[in-house]
């Protein structure tokens, strides 16, 4: 077969599975499809994040309620590491991946301990992959592109509305779990930062 036609055949292969209908998902515990549910896998590829997070908000998954572990697969779907940035949430992020650099020495350790332990979730990350996320503590999944965003939140809608291939990936477990240790290392350490000012003005009222 002629490179050609190889190349037409397996085009129109891929049109035909972009072609492929998809079964309509009711929300508990009862009403129409959202409005944007896709029709066609084509259309799934097509979905806008904000029609992203309304599918999420529609089907019960990004507030917890009576009915979001009731259908067939949940999403799993983290607001706040999922959160469109603001200006000062963009500001607040940069000032936490310059924390993250300034880790304490038991703090790395910790978080390289983790990241070990987070390897054989599901798939290997590459080593190259880890000794970024572990050495220097520059975490990729803390400061989403818009490009990642998205393609995160269309996995998991994919993964949601029963579509193959859309396995969480390790990497994405373990960028998730530095983001929330950094998250807690910040807010602890403005804890302790308000306590100190506390102690400071009651001694110099004193």
């Amino acid at each position: 077969m002629a490179p050609t036609t190889r190349r037409n055949s397996a085009l129109v292969k891929k049109i035909a599975t972009l072609q492929l209908r998809l079964a309509p998902l009711v929300p508990l515990p009862s009403g129409p499809p959202h409005p944007a549910f896709p029709r066609t896998l084509m259309a799934f590829h097509l979905l806008t994040e904000d029609e992203l997070d309304s599918i999420a908000s529609y089907y019960h998954q990004t507030t917890p309620g009576p009915w979001s572990n009731h259908y067939p697969a949940t999403m799993n779907w983290d607001k706040e590491f999922l959160a469109k940035p603001t200006a000062a949430a963009t500001q607040s992020s940069s000032q936490q991946r310059k924390h993250s650099r300034r880790l304490s020495e038991d703090e790395k350790a910790w978080l390289e301990d983790l990241m070990k332990t987070v390897e054989d979730i599901q798939a290997p990350v590459l080593s190259s992959q880890h000794e970024d996320l572990s050495r220097s503590g520059n975490n990729p999944y803390a400061g989403l592109s818009e490009k990642d965003r998205i393609r995160i939140k269309r996995r998991k809608v994919g993964k949601f509305i029963g579509l193959v291939g859309m396995e969480t990936p390790a990497e994405e477990i373990a960028g998730r779990i530095q983001a929330s240790l950094d998250r807690a290392i910040e807010r602890s350490r403005e804890e302790l930062r308000r306590n100190e000012e506390v102690m400071l003005r009651r001694r110099k009222m004193a």
